[in-house]
């Protein structure tokens, strides 16, 4: 029986050693909330009540897929307990870590904790991973940063702790609010981050030293418009290897330069900036 309420998860089980598990997800974009791979077993996440339509769209694109896999629902009261098992430190250049709330340890010069909720975004994903290991590199003191489609603000959050100034913060899925201000809380980070619920395609102001996008191409594409008069540095990810040339054309489209880009697994990270 499908599960409709919006308070659970439907989760899709596929059999398949995580071969297709970066091709659905950027698929299906922002529908797929998160996911990991357990054993031979891939799971990706959708809200409940998704699973019909997620179906539909497996059949028009990876129909064999249907066979090696299946679903369970994956309660919300249940959700910390779950990911206790699966949330891991993640240590980049021993510089930055990403720590799981329950574990007060210090690993990195940086230490930014995360409790795991609705909006995903542990830091796990390798988007996320290369946005971080870029950040590092880009941020410096005061700063102003741009982080469009915060999630669970991982990314405004590693730009605080990195000195950045006034920090922008945007996100149009209003369950990630609340995950938002836990782990803000959680890092005692100042009033220095702004939330902002709303529609990364509808904001209109990029007058920010470094803008951050972690965003699946589909977006991107509407959203490189708006960037393309941006004087400061683009962090773009949430990009596969095959979406290459796409991106590209993209982006030469839009008078914007790719100053460098960093590839980890199947995801590619760009750093852009203006043609002026």
């Amino acid at each position: 029986m499908q599960n409709e309420s919006n308070n659970d998860f439907d989760v899709l089980l596929i059999n398949d050693n995580g071969d297709s598990i970066d091709i659905i997800q950027s698929i299906m974009g922002e529908e797929c909330l998160g996911t990991h791979i357990d054993g031979n077993i891939s799971k990706l996440y959708f809200n409940g009540g998704t699973r019909k339509k997620i179906e539909n769209k497996l059949m028009d694109i990876m129909p064999e897929l249907i066979l090696q896999s299946k679903w369970e629902i994956q309660h919300s009261e249940n959700w910390h307990m779950a990911w206790q098992k699966y949330f891991k430190p993640i240590i980049i250049d021993e510089k930055l870590a990403v720590l799981p709330f329950w574990q007060k340890s210090k690993l990195a010069k940086i230490n930014l904790y995360i409790k795991p909720g609705m909006a995903f975004g542990t830091g796990h994903h390798e988007t996320t991973w290369l946005v971080l290991n870029k950040m590092l590199i880009y941020v410096k003191s005061g700063m102003e940063v741009l982080d469009l489609g915060t999630g669970s603000g991982i990314l405004s959050f590693a730009a605080q702790l990195l000195g950045s100034g006034k920090i922008d913060a945007v996100e149009n899925d209003l369950d990630c609010k609340e995950n938002f201000f836990e782990n803000m809380e959680l890092n005692d980070i100042s009033n220095d981050i702004s939330f902002y619920h709303d529609d990364v395609l509808k904001w209109n102001d990029f007058h920010h030293d470094i803008i951050l996008a972690n965003i699946n191409i589909n977006i991107l594409e509407l959203l490189m418009p708006s960037l393309k008069n941006c004087k400061g540095i683009i962090i773009l990810s949430g990009l596969l290897s095959s979406d290459l040339n796409r991106i590209e054309k993209i982006i030469r489209k839009n008078s914007l330069l790719i100053k460098e880009f960093s590839k980890k697994g199947d995801w590619l990270c760009l750093i852009l900036k203006s043609n002026e």
